[in-house]
């Protein structure tokens, strides 16, 4: 059975989803990446919903760049956050404001959280577009 997080974790998942949209919205694809995923060392991986799974920090932060070049907003939205000693995982919605303007775009995500050394970071990322319900 899932055990809700605490909330200081919930605050550092916060935290850290306030970082990716800083960064979303500075264009700054690497530094999304490095910031909100953990290092290449453990192996992060990103899927998109529309192929296959991304591996690695070069490959998620191309993923990113195209990203940003069609949004120039993005706001995380938790649901459901559990959690236990050094794993968590995140069930949320994602909405991005296309560049130029019009209405977000809903997306649903469910990531894995994994405690790091500094902080928690993102260890799997799988999202895909719609509503999350």
């Amino acid at each position: 059975m899932p055990i809700d997080a605490s909330d200081s974790i919930k605050q550092i998942i916060k935290d850290r989803s306030d970082l990716f949209e800083s960064n979303f919205a500075s264009g700054d694809a690497a530094a999304l990446v490095r910031d909100y995923y953990v290092p290449d060392a453990m192996t992060p991986l990103v899927s998109a919903g529309d192929g296959p799974a991304l591996i690695g920090h070069t490959a998620i932060t191309v993923l990113f760049e195209a990203f940003m070049g069609a949004f120039e907003k993005a706001r995380q939205v938790p649901r459901f956050i559990s959690a236990d000693v050094d794993l968590a995982y995140e069930v949320s919605n994602s909405y991005l404001t296309p560049s130029g303007g019009g209405e977000e775009v809903e997306y649903r995500y469910v990531a894995t959280w994994r405690r790091c050394e500094d902080t928690w970071r993102v260890e799997a990322d799988f999202f895909a577009p719609g509503p999350l319900v």
